[in-house]
């Protein structure tokens, strides 16, 4: 037998032993709706769960007692699975929070140009579930996967992919350690030493990636492919197959690139040895990509996010708590026609509510922020809220942009009792955002 078809024997039985994710699942349902789309069955025929039962954690030793009959990913979904709206803009703020990101998010225009892109990129279900475990039990490793997504696009959007290749490319960015979910989390603690066979799941992981998104057809050409060779090097020396440069097709060329300078920043923050590090690892990286991204690091040094002041911040998250304020207040009006008619909306301002949240910063709490805000030796706090806000002021702008785009285009989805409190509750955003009004 072949040193490939042992790791891929290895990667099949990890996802067949779906303990660990099925773990996940069952804590993820204690904090989040997980309902069963259909019945879920034992290989046995033995009915298990019933369609449209809500799942929670109690479930779980009943599951794993049994060998199911489908993945069941299969056989869930997860209310809060993020859309690849959501992604682009948790992504989006997530690198924001590296400093030497921040100038390439500064590009004009590059978030609407994002979602217009990606926006409408549907991720079935099964893997919806996935990124939502990831993001509720693997959180380091879903902060990673937004930042390498983040890269690989604006990589892909200077390289000027065609946009199959750029959809490709954000996609397999966002799933290229989904194998990981297979291997039990303590394994992967840093202060865990990996034994030899320990590290073999590891080293599996792209092909465990890989047979979780080779049977969705739907996905963009390559998608797949990348997850499998997104450790390949183009001299050879990559894992898990250690293929020629040339079976490495270009979306993964530039996902390697990505995820390396990824890894670097996450390590190092602001490091400007990446470039020399790049040419020094000449032989293993697609030249094009890392020029582009040796440019583009290039240009950011010598850009940087100053501290705003305090009562500046201040003044401007009062706003920031009237936008969330007045946005759950109009909610509360809206019948589910209603809703299902903005719904683009209403999704991106969930994703706006979740990045907040995420950062740990609640808008609720503002007074709590105050002696912070007016202190003078507080600049680091001051210099970190000046980054969410400036990312906020970004993304609503994008965002008011965006509504004024489709209203124009397809006129209004509100009936006409209605508009005039939206429209209230859009001045608040244009004026947060410098907007005209």
């Amino acid at each position: 037998m072949t040193h490939t078809n042992e790791n891929e024997r290895l990667a099949q039985r990890l996802l067949d032993d779906d303990t660990p994710f099925v773990k996940a699942v069952a804590s993820l349902a204690d904090r989040q709706e997980v309902v069963a789309s259909e019945n879920i069955y034992a290989s046995n025929g033995m009915k298990l769960l019933n369609k449209g039962a809500y799942l929670s954690g109690h479930f779980y030793d009943h599951l794993v007692a049994h060998k199911l009959l489908k993945p069941i990913e299969q056989s869930l979904v997860a209310s809060q699975a993020p859309c690849a709206s959501t992604l682009v803009t948790l992504a989006h703020a997530e690198c924001r929070r590296i400093p030497s990101l921040v100038p390439l998010m500064e590009q004009p225009d590059l978030l609407e140009r994002m979602l217009g892109s990606l926006g409408g990129v549907k991720i079935p279900a099964p893997l919806g579930l996935r990124l939502a475990v990831m993001r509720d039990d693997r959180p380091k490793l879903f902060q990673h996967s937004l930042i390498v997504a983040m890269i690989s696009v604006v990589l892909g959007v200077r390289a000027k992919l065609p946009i199959d290749e750029l959809q490709a490319l954000a996609l397999a960015s966002m799933f290229h350690d989904v194998g990981e979910l297979c291997i039990a989390p303590e394994l992967l603690a840093d202060d865990h030493r990996l034994s030899d066979e320990e590290r073999r799941y590891l080293f599996t992981h792209p092909i465990t990636g890989f047979l979780m998104l080779r049977d969705f057809h739907d996905l963009p050409a390559g998608t797949a492919k990348a997850v499998l060779q997104h450790h390949e090097r183009l001299d050879g020396s990559g894992y898990p197959n250690r293929i020629p440069a040339e079976q490495i097709i270009r979306v993964t060329r530039y996902l390697s690139v990505a995820e390396f300078v990824a890894s670097l920043l996450e390590k190092n923050g602001a490091d400007r040895r990446i470039g020399m590090k790049l040419r020094l690892n000449d032989a293993k990286f697609d030249r094009q990509a890392v020029a582009l991204i040796c440019q583009l690091l290039n240009d950011a040094e010598s850009k940087s996010t100053q501290a705003m002041p305090g009562e500046q911040l201040m003044v401007g998250f009062s706003q920031v708590r009237m936008i969330f304020e007045g946005w759950s207040t109009f909610q509360r009006t809206l019948s589910p026609a209603d809703k299902e008619g903005i719904a683009y909306l209403v999704e991106r301002m969930g994703g706006l509510r979740a990045m907040v949240l995420e950062i740990g910063f609640d808008e609720c709490r503002l007074q709590e922020l105050i002696p912070m805000l007016e202190s003078s030796d507080e600049v680091e706090v001051r210099t970190e809220l000046s980054v969410l806000f400036d990312e906020l002021m970004w993304q609503f702008r994008a965002l008011s942009r965006e509504i004024e785009r489709k209203i124009f285009v397809q006129g209004w989805s509100l009936k006409p009792s209605r508009r005039k409190m939206f429209n209230q509750w859009l001045a608040i955003v244009r004026q947060f955002a410098g907007e005209p009004a």
